[in-house]
Formats: C-alpha cells, sequence, structure tokens
C-alpha cells in the first residue's frame, strides 16, 4: 500500500549502524533501566520505564518533555522477541478522553552483524490507529526516532 498523507498505514524505516554488539543493542532496546537513558528525543527523558521481555510482556514509558509538552506515558507489550535478530512491539501513547489512544504503531527491529564489526539494526513502524488531533505528530515521528537513536548511540561507548 503506499500512503501519500499521513495516517494509519504510514510506513517508517530507518537504518542504523551501532559501534557496540548485537546482545548489546538488543538489550538497550528492550531493559528498563537502558530504556530511561536513551528513550524520547533530545530534551526529552524517560522518569518511568518498565519493561517485561517476552512475547505478551508488558512496555510502559513515561515520555517527559519541556513544556508545553509535560508528560506523555507509553504503553504497550512485546509481540516477538528473539534476542538479539529481532523483536517487535506494539505502542499506544496520547490517550484520548473517551479512553482510546491518540497513537498506535507497531514497531519491528532486526539486528546483523555489520560489515566491519558493530550492529546494522533495520527499524520499521506502521501505524495502526491515529486520531486527527495526532496526524500532525506523524510528520516529526522520524526526526523524534532519530533523536532517540542519537542518544541511544551516545550511551553505547559506556556500556560496552
Amino acid at each position: 500500500m503506499t500512503v501519500t498523507e499521513p495516517g494509519v498505514g504510514t510506513e517508517m524505516t530507518i537504518v542504523r549502524t551501532f559501534a557496540a554488539p548485537r546482545e548489546l543493542v538488543f538489550d538497550c532496546l528492550t531493559k528498563a533501566e537502558h530504556l530511561a537513558r536513551w528513550w524520547g528525543p533530545r530534551e526529552f527523558d524517560a522518569p518511568v520505564c518498565e519493561t517485561d521481555v517476552r512475547p505478551g510482556g508488558k512496555i510502559r514509558i513515561d515520555m517527559r518533555g519541556p513544556e508545553p509538552y509535560g508528560t506523555n506515558p507509553v504503553y504497550g507489550e512485546f509481540l516477538e522477541v528473539e534476542r538479539p535478530n529481532r523483536m517487535r512491539f506494539v505502542l499506544r501513547a496520547f490517550q484520548e478522553d473517551d479512553g482510546s489512544w491518540g497513537i498506535e504503531h507497531e514497531d519491528t527491529f532486526v539486528f546483523e552483524d555489520a560489515p566491519g564489526g558493530g550492529t546494522l539494526m533495520h527499524m520499521t513502524t506502521l501505524i495502526t490507529q491515529v486520531s486527527e488531533r495526532m496526524i500532525p505528530a506523524l510528520k516529526g515521528m522520524k526526526e523524534g526516532w532519530s533523536q532517540s537513536l542519537d542518544k541511544l548511540d551516545e550511551l553505547l561507548p559506556e556500556l560496552v
């Protein structure tokens, strides 16, 4: 399916190389103690971060940004966990007054050994639900993920 306007069905792909082994990169994307240190774009942090890394296991990340953003709880669950090769999870955020979610997306990560060392990561995000109010936010999603992954890249040397 080709999507020309942001909305349900929008897909985004990011490919990054990290100078760290696959096991460590995988753990940084699944373990709460690591996620809390890099999750969110620049100027954001994650004061609450909880993960149960197994298929069906829950995810909760409170993403806190500068004003006017405040704190936004993100909830989800792991759909697939194959350490250190692949994982897939669904995340939901920006809960509306009626209890529905402003945005829901499914994220798939594939990790390979990079030529010359390190980890080659392929990330694909598919928007599965989005409210009218949140459609403009989709335009900044790739930049937000890119900034988050930059923060992860800066953290990895401390953990190697």
